[in-house]
């Protein structure tokens, strides 16, 4: 004979049966206090798992007296009848512990000789109190209320670590552990809109939610949606609906459909009482939470493009299209922030108007012809999807830049110092931006068409500059080589090395074949790691200094570590080197020059330790070649990349490292520069080597004479065009007079500004980027339809004390923000949060420069704010206000371009904020 009940029954503690045994010792009290009679009968039944591990007899105090109790176990409606028959001896009571239904099990004989004629529920809140270790209870979890939340938690097991953090288990603490495991998070975890989200991508989670006992399903709902609010609504009842699968592509759907500026779309309107059919059901959720569900819906897609769940964010968002195709409204996901169709009009768009503003047919662009590009580049930034670090956004960056470049008219160079100015600090860097285009992949047709268009464009007019710097250059070296302060190889460590060792000799990288367009990639990424200030020798910024001619190794190499003009490789190199810093009218000092093989190391080793030392030794001067780029121009990389970062370039990095231990200063320099082979290079002619023969020069060519010219008796033909080359083909070629072959770029930095040579000059990272690279060109008024000004960025306001604050009131973006309630809250749950004002003045700042998601660079912001501006620490100043103003995981504030610039969405700043507050 089977109790029906026993799968279901809890098993009981100690605890638990003395409360057990008190309760029903109570209520057969109240029942006399009523004028009942009291009951004779001596046994208390409760529902229990027949399983005890605890004493035969148990004690509690009631009414100031000691009540013993035998304690039995009772399986079956036999055993009941069994311990019943036996007698009490010592004890007061007999109290069982049986799995038995009063209703069904047991008949109103047995029932009639229990205490109470009834079988008592054992208390869940005292079991999971025992059980934790907690001695008190919230006095709200004893109402019958909260009996799911009690089997819950006891259910899930989540209170192995309680009793170590409190004593009193209070209601909030249970609901949100048990909400947190339920929908799959860690039991400390607090649930919020990105959770809720999070969870409907995960069926077995849905599925086991909807396997909980009902009132447990109604109780979790009830507290998030009054927790999490209209995004919570919005879910559940999607999950009534059984669409609760599709909860993100709709939240996305109804993005586009509550989108005022799609209301004209035809379609639209129904499509929007289709969707809330479909999904929510009547009656439908309100506006508001459709919209704040819309938004979170977003946001969770923008963490998971970010993140590591791309292929699934991209699965949202082909979903939500395929919903909008099926509900008639596929018209809108092409003005869509979020979807991807949205993204590739945009970018069709922004071909569509770089092919306008650089028509073959037309001249070279003015300033008024860049400003439906910039114009679509800015609709690009808008869009959400939009990756500024991507290969699509950095392309499209690219080409809007060179549209810049060649609209401002670049200048042709009138003298050889000129020429060499110029490529540092503007050709150079539409070298960078064109080698971006070549290797772009698009296959949206306008803007591939738009991308070869422009970069034709672009080579056409760097060969004209080419040329008219080869001429100057020529004409130069053959009669005033020697005769004015341009930077040369043979001249570089005398003019800036040899001032640099006054105070710590320096490190000398010389990257072979290192062009102007490579260096200032990697100058970007030295002097924005924080641990190297740039300097140059004057204001004026970064110098180049001209190879020789040819410009190859075997020349411009050994010229440049012989302090001399004159040929030879690596034998003559170590000893000119070391002749020149021996020079007593330089104060002699030691010298070191390493190649490749000197800086190999074994597994887990970063440099040898020899070098190390020679490093460590701050008195010696240490030089060191790196071929990786040289290599290239023969073998290619192995990844189509045109950019290039330190860590790509052998032991750069650990050079550089070592430098910075040391507290050396760093000279980073090459010995020529180099041309790529584009596909568009053909050999016209049989050379010595790929840029340079002896003989007649014809199209395209030059004759160059002088001293400084050190190969074919002082008299070579070079090419000005880099689509010329006298060997087999190869990825890249040197030897010619073209810009990027002949200007040896020359960086250099300090750790410590103590070691800036007197007269020198400390520079900025915004002071290399040419105007047109960093911002749109300037039109004048009446000659176009120009994009509005930004306005000046609002300066922060000076703290006041405290007592003036009613009085000084300041109702900027930034201070209405921070008064809010909400951003107190948050900025309270933040470790280390900035101050209240400092992140109203990153809000003004960012709020001051006009537009609906204003850009700035990091420093500024940072400056503004009153922090340091050196990038790193910058940096992680604004991803602590990222913290604070990015609730849920909303995108309020965003650091793209690699962290190096700061954007703010007003509209979702003020509508997280300030919704109802304004």
């Amino acid at each position: 004979m089977t109790a029906t009940g026993t799968a279901s029954a809890q098993q009981v503690t100690v605890e638990a049966v003395k409360g057990g045994l008190r309760r029903a010792l109570e209520k057969d009290e109240h029942r006399v206090s009523r004028g009942r009679p009291a009951s004779v009968a001596r046994a208390i039944a409760l529902k229990a798992a027949p399983v005890w591990s605890g004493p035969e007899q148990i004690a509690v105090e009631h009414r100031g007296k000691e009540v013993r109790a035998r304690v039995a176990v009772a399986p079956t409606v036999l055993a009941v009848l069994t311990e019943l028959s036996r007698p009490l001896t010592e004890a007061d009571y007999l109290v069982l512990l049986t799995p038995c239904r009063e209703d069904t099990d047991l008949g109103p004989s047995l029932l009639g000789r229990l205490l109470g004629h009834e079988v008592f529920t054992v208390n869940s809140w005292e079991l999971l109190a025992d059980e934790l270790g907690i001695r008190m209870l919230d006095p709200r979890l004893h109402s019958r209320k909260w009996a799911w939340l009690a089997r819950g938690l006891r259910e899930v097991g989540v209170g192995s670590e309680w009793h170590k953090r409190t004593s009193v288990l209070k209601l909030e603490d249970a609901l949100r552990r048990l909400a947190a495991i339920r929908f799959g998070r860690e039991a400390g975890d607090r649930l919020d809109a990105a959770a809720l989200l999070d969870w409907t991508r995960k069926p077995e989670l849905v599925t086991r939610f909807g396997e909980l006992d009902e009132d447990e399903r109604h109780g979790l709902r009830a507290e998030l949606e009054h927790g999490i609010g209209p995004v919570a609504q919005v879910v559940f009842q999607m999950l009534d609906k059984q669409q609760v699968y599709d909860a993100l592509p709709a939240g996305l759907v109804f993005r586009e459909l509550l989108d005022p500026d799609n209301a004209g779309i035809p379609g639209v309107r129904d499509a929007r009482v289709r969707a809330e059919e479909r999904f929510v059901g009547t009656p439908a959720p309100k506006t508001e939470a459709l919209s704040r569900f819309a938004d979170s819906s977003e946001a969770a897609l923008l963490r998971m493009m970010d993140g590591h769940e791309h292929d699934a964010a991209v699965h949202a968002s082909d979903r939500a299209e395929e919903i909008l195709t099926a509900l008639g409204a596929d018209g809108v996901a092409a003005t869509s922030r979020v979807l991807s169709t949205g993204l590739q009009a945009r970018l069709a768009a922004l071909g569509a108007e770089i092919s306008t503003a650089i028509q073959p047919q037309m001249p070279a662009p003015e300033a008024r012809d860049t400003v439906q590009a910039e114009e679509a580049l800015t609709r690009l930034w808008e869009h959400r999807r939009f990756d500024s670090d991507s290969r699509e956004g950095a392309d499209a960056i690219a080409a809007v830049r060179l549209v810049r470049w060649l609209a401002s008219g670049p200048p042709t160079p009138r003298t050889a110092a000129e020429g060499v100015a110029d490529h540092m600090a503007g050709t150079a860097w539409v070298d960078r931006a064109a080698s971006r285009l070549w290797a772009s992949h698009t296959e949206i047709t306008a803007l591939h068409d738009a991308y070869q268009d422009l970069y034709a464009r672009v080579r056409d007019r760097r060969a004209e500059i080419d040329k008219a710097f080869a001429e100057r250059v020529a004409a130069w070296t053959e009669v005033s080589s020697h005769t004015d302060e341009l930077l040369l190889a043979e001249n570089l460590l005398q003019r800036v090395a040899r001032p640099l060792s006054a105070e710590r000799a320096p490190l000398i990288v010389l990257l072979d074949g290192m062009s102007a367009e490579i260096a200032v990639q990697i100058g970007a990424e030295i002097a924005g790691g924080g641990r190297f200030k740039e300097i140059a020798r004057t204001e004026q910024g970064r110098e180049g200094a001209l190879a020789t001619f040819p410009s190859i190794t075997g020349c411009s190499r050994a010229s440049l570590f012989s302090g001399r003009l004159t040929t030879g490789g690596q034998s003559q190199e170590r000893a000119g080197f070391t002749a020149l810093w021996k020079q007593p009218s330089w104060g002699p000092r030691d010298s070191t020059l390493l190649y490749e093989a000197d800086l190999q190391t074994g597994a887990g080793d970063r440099l040898p330790e020899s070098v190390q030392k020679a490093v460590d030794d701050t008195g010696r001067v240490v030089a060191a070649v790196i071929n990786t780029v040289d290599d290239a121009l023969a073998d290619g990389r192995e990844a189509d990349d045109v950019s290039w970062r330190v860590d790509q370039l052998g032991k750069l990095g650990p050079l550089l490292d070592a430098a910075a231990r040391a507290g050396r200063p760093v000279v980073l320099t090459s010995d020529h520069g180099h041309v790529w082979d584009r596909r568009e290079n053909r050999k016209t002619e049989k050379g010595e080597s790929a840029r340079y023969r002896t003989g007649e020069p014809g199209e395209r060519e030059l004759l160059v004479t002088g001293d400084r010219v050190l190969a074919g008796g002082g008299e070579i033909v070079v090419p000005w065009d880099e689509r010329i080359r006298y060997t087999a083909r190869q990825e890249g070629y040197h030897g010619g007079i073209s810009t990027a072959e002949m200007v040896i770029p020359v960086l250099v930095f300090v750790p410590d500004t103590a070691l800036v040579p007197a007269g020198w000059a400390a520079l900025r990272p915004a002071d290399h980027e040419p105007s047109w690279w960093a911002r749109p060109l300037t039109v004048e008024p009446g000659t176009a339809a120009a994009p509005e000004p930004a306005k000046p960025a609002r300066k922060p306001k000076k703290s006041r004390p405290a007592q003036d604050t009613v009085l000084f009131k300041d109702d900027s973006l930034g201070t209405l923000v921070t008064d809010t309630e909400i951003f107190e809250l948050s900025r309270s749950q933040i470790s280390r949060a900035p101050d209240a004002s400092k992140v109203a003045a990153v809000i003004d700042t960012l709020a001051g420069a006009g537009g609906a998601t204003p850009r700035l660079p990091v420093a500024h912001v940072a400056r503004a704010a009153g922090e340091s501006t050196t990038s790193h620490r910058a940096v992680r100043f604004l991803k602590m206000v990222k913290k604070v103003l990015n609730i849920e995981g909303f995108p309020v504030l965003d650091l793209p371009e690699g962290e190096r610039a700061v954007e703010l969405n007003v509209e979702l700043l003020r509508r997280q904020f300030l919704s109802g507050n304004e």
